[in-house]
């Protein structure tokens, strides 16, 4: 009876779960599990974005870089967007996220330029550290027209070039100077403009397959194994070659012919 009543006891006491995400969702199979459910209640909202909506394991995907980040799941999946298949931030999150990161002395500021017509035509995103300034890529309207941005249907570039070219530059400041912080994720306006392709390697194997399909019948080849004859019967000469064979044609010299 008393070993029953032990046994009954071990069965009720609680499971302790070891959750310890600074291992990373994937650290341990507590974590998986807790982020599990996390992905599973977040999925189930209305209010985040459809990419998210019902689909647990984008949720879990957010989960993982808000805790690579030490940021919230909520953040990522506000500013995170899948655009042509790519996740892709939003430039606004990247200067957040630079301005907020105590990496630098103050907040990033912008170097405009303007044309000789008074238009924005190129800025440069730059900041201190540790009193040393730190300069971005100084983006221009010559570099938005030279990589297609300005041809692109709707494109702000047009209409809203000072934000743009913050944008741009502010983007190019943070993957130069703070990859931590981009995880190697471009942002939405660089994928829209870049024109980025989801899946470059099945592109490359329609066109190898195009191209066999296409010189497929454009050479004759010769047959490699050539019909042997039947057993008994040699090979004959024609009745030229014979013919020249039993002259002795075939022995004599060019230049003696006739």
């Amino acid at each position: 009876m008393g070993t029953e009543m032990a046994e009954r006891e071990e069965s009720t006491v609680a499971i302790k779960h070891d959750t310890d995400f600074s291992k990373g969702v994937f650290g341990t199979s507590d974590n998986w599990l807790m982020a599990g459910q996390m992905a599973q209640a977040l999925s189930q909202s209305t209010i985040v974005p459809k990419d998210y909506q019902g689909n647990r394991a984008n949720a879990m995907v957010a989960i993982e870089i808000a805790n690579r980040l030490r940021t919230s799941p909520l953040m990522v999946m506000q500013n995170l967007h899948v655009i042509q298949g790519r996740p892709s931030w939003s430039a606004q999150f990247l200067i957040a996220s630079v301005n907020a990161s105590g990496k630098y002395d103050m907040e990033l500021q912008y170097e405009e330029k303007q044309d000789k017509n008074g238009k924005p035509y190129s800025c440069r995103c730059w900041t201190t550290r540790d009193g040393r300034r730190v300069d971005g890529i100084e983006v221009t309207m010559d570099m938005a027209e030279d990589e297609g941005w300005l041809g692109k249907n709707g494109s702000k570039w047009k209409t809203m070039p000072q934000v743009m070219l913050r944008y741009r530059a502010a983007s190019f400041f943070a993957r130069m100077n703070c990859p931590e912080m981009t995880l190697g994720f471009y942002t939405k306006e660089e994928v829209i403009d870049g024109d980025f392709k989801e899946y470059p390697m099945e592109e490359m194997r329609q066109g190898v397959e195009q191209e066999i399909k296409e010189e497929a019948n454009s050479e004759v080849f010769e047959e490699c194994n050539a019909q042997e004859p039947a057993s008994g019967q040699e090979d004959k000469p024609s009745g030229q070659e014979a013919g020249s064979a039993a002259s002795g044609e075939g022995d004599v010299p060019d230049f003696m012919k006739e």
